[in-house]
Parts: C-alpha cells; sequence; structure tokens
C-alpha cells in the first residue's frame, strides 16, 4: 500500500476533505505491517540465548530506533497534528529516526560481520563496541532534540536558526546539542577507522578460525576465510537440514551446521 500514502506529506497543500481522510486512513492502515515486521523481530529474539557481539548490537540498535521513527510518524499520517508539525525540525528527526539507523548500522553490522569472512581476520571487539555505544547515543544526541523543538514549532528552514522566533526561545539551546552530537558521532567512527586498519595490517594466522560466529551455515561452516577461488567450496556442501539449527535437543553443541549428518 505504500504508493497508497504519499498525498499524507501534503495535507497543507489545499487537497479536499474527501481526499484527505483517504490518505490518512491508508496512512494508519500501514503501519500495522510495521508494527507487525517489529513485533517478529522482538518474538524472535524471546527466550534465545544472545551473544552480544558488535554485529548483533549493532543490529539490536536499529529495533528501537526504528520504533521511534514509527511512532512519531502517526501524528504526521493525520492531518490535525500535520497543520502545526508540517515543515518543522520533528519532521526531519521522524525521518531520520526511520532511516538513518536501518542504513548505517546495518552497514556497521554487516562489516563487522562478514569481515572475518573477506579477510580471515576478527576486527576487534572491544574496540566494535566502542564504537556502536558511542554512535548510539550521539546518534540520538542529533535526532531526539529535532523533535522537541518541532513540538515546538521550530521550522525546518531557518536561516538564523530560530533566533526570530519568540516561541522558539525556550528550545533554541537544543541547537547546541545537536550539534556537538553531530560532531561527536563523527569522532566515534575513530575508532571504527582505526580498528580496520590495525586488523588489516595484522599478519593472518596459520589457520583462522573459519566460522568464529558458530554459525549453522555452509558459507561459514565448509570453506575457509577467506574463501577459495572460483566456486569457494573445495567439493559441493550436501545440506541435511535448515539454517537455523540452534540449541536442538538432545545435540551437544548450541548450533548444528547444514553439512552435519
Amino acid at each position: 500500500m505504500s504508493f497508497l500514502v504519499w498525498a499524507h506529506h501534503m495535507f497543507l497543500t489545499g487537497m479536499g476533505q474527501a481526499m484527505s481522510i483517504f490518505f490518512q486512513t491508508t496512512t494508519m492502515i500501514i503501519s500495522v505491517p510495521s508494527v507487525i515486521i517489529l513485533s517478529c523481530f522482538m518474538l524472535s529474539l524471546w527466550g534465545g540465548s544472545i551473544r552480544f557481539n558488535t554485529p548483533m548490537l549493532f543490529a539490536l540498535g536499529w529495533i528501537p530506533m526504528f520504533g521511534i521513527g514509527g511512532l512519531t510518524g502517526l501524528p504526521l499520517g493525520l492531518s490535525t497534528p500535520d497543520i502545526h508539525l508540517h515543515d518543522t525540525y520533528y519532521v526531519i528527526g521522524h525521518f531520520h529516526y526511520v532511516v538513518a539507523p536501518g542504513t548505517i548500522f546495518a552497514i556497521f553490522a554487516g562489516i563487522y560481520y562478514w569481515f572475518p569472512k573477506m579477510t580471515g581476520k576478527m576486527l576487534n571487539e572491544t574496540l566494535g563496541k566502542i564504537h556502536f555505544y558511542f554512535s548510539f547515543i550521539f546518534m540520538n544526541g542529533i535526532f531526539w532534540p529535532m523533535l522537541i523543538q518541532g513540538l515546538a514549532g521550530v521550522s525546518r528552514r531557518l536561516a538564523d536558526g530560530g533566533a526570530s522566533y519568540a516561541h522558539a526561545q525556550s528550545v533554541l539551546h537544543y541547537n547546541e546539542i545537536m550539534s556537538y552530537s553531530a560532531w561527536l558521532l563523527a569522532i566515534a567512527q575513530i575508532p571504527f577507522i582505526y580498528n580496520l586498519i590495525i586488523t588489516l595490517r595484522k599478519k593472518r594466522q596459520e589457520n583462522p578460525n573459519p566460522n568464529p560466529w558458530n554459525a549453522t551455515t555452509i558459507e561459514w561452516t565448509d570453506t575457509t576465510s577467506p574463501p577459495l577461488g572460483h566456486g569457494n567450496f573445495e567439493k559441493a556442501p550436501i545440506v541435511h537440514r535448515g539454517p537455523y539449527e540452534y540449541s536442538v535437543p538432545g545435540e551437544t553443541n548450541d548450533f548444528t551446521p547444514q553439512t552435519q549428518n
């Protein structure tokens, strides 16, 4: 239904009441699948034996931030509150809560997870966790104040940063918080860059662990890290089970590879 909600960005253009009601309804309906998806993510983790390594932290860090982005989008999908919130910093905060963590955190999670497979070397976990926690804190330090300023009516396009707005004076100090957070977020990437450099310069072990994550799938269990040349596998793997055989009753290990008979 995503192609039926676009006009919720245009409630203030003078569209008719019938069209406004239609797009409000479709916007509320499309929020339901998003809630279901987030609920499925949470229920998939419920009761699991989760290892909070760096890739998992980046993957988990996205969930609450996307939830904030989704919830803050509901008032924008209704024409009445949108009269007040349209074209304010609230819209910027909502948009970035939805988009930024889901893209940036996913990229970092993928790099930390696949780096051992690509290079045969593990990135430093301590530096990785430092990178995550500071990135998480300062990313919220940028976007959360936007929601507060938007609720106060601060427009997203002000040449003076709101200094000429009498009603914005009580929230103008959040501009400094956002600016400091943006610079600190950039500085928080230094541990990641340093981690990459020292790991790439480090000599690879003679027999590196090809499966550092205790994964069950064949790209981790049946080929080297980094993989062999064309073809990846020394011989074609034979798969006996699905890819998610974790904590199987009666098994000695917490994970059961797909190729284990």
